[in-house]
């Protein structure tokens, strides 16, 4: 087999099993994290993409200000363009 066609696979592997990790493991607040909640499937995918338990996921932080630690939870335009805010912050700018 092809040195690049053997890299190119497990690029493409590793990236798919971030994608299932971040679509499935358990998500938590302050600061926004994933976990394995003890599933066997997910602790051996961590050990695998060498994350610790739980792994911090600072993307996933609320946009609204720098004292936020929650997890975004939705989207929505705000005076200073659109953020990905927690469900607090969307009900504070989104008041009806």
């Amino acid at each position: 087999m092809n040195k690049n066609f053997m890299e190119d696979n497990i690029k493409r592997l590793k990236d798919a099993l971030e994608d299932m990790v971040n679509q499935f493991a358990y998500s938590f607040d302050n600061p926004p994290r994933i976990g394995t909640g003890g599933l066997s499937a997910l602790e051996h995918a961590f050990d695998v993409l060498g994350y610790p338990d739980p792994k911090e996921v600072p993307e996933r932080k609320c946009q609204y200000n720098e004292k936020c630690n929650n997890t975004a939870t939705c989207g929505t335009p705000t005076k200073k363009g659109y953020k990905r805010i927690c469900g607090k912050h969307y009900r504070l700018i989104n008041k009806n």
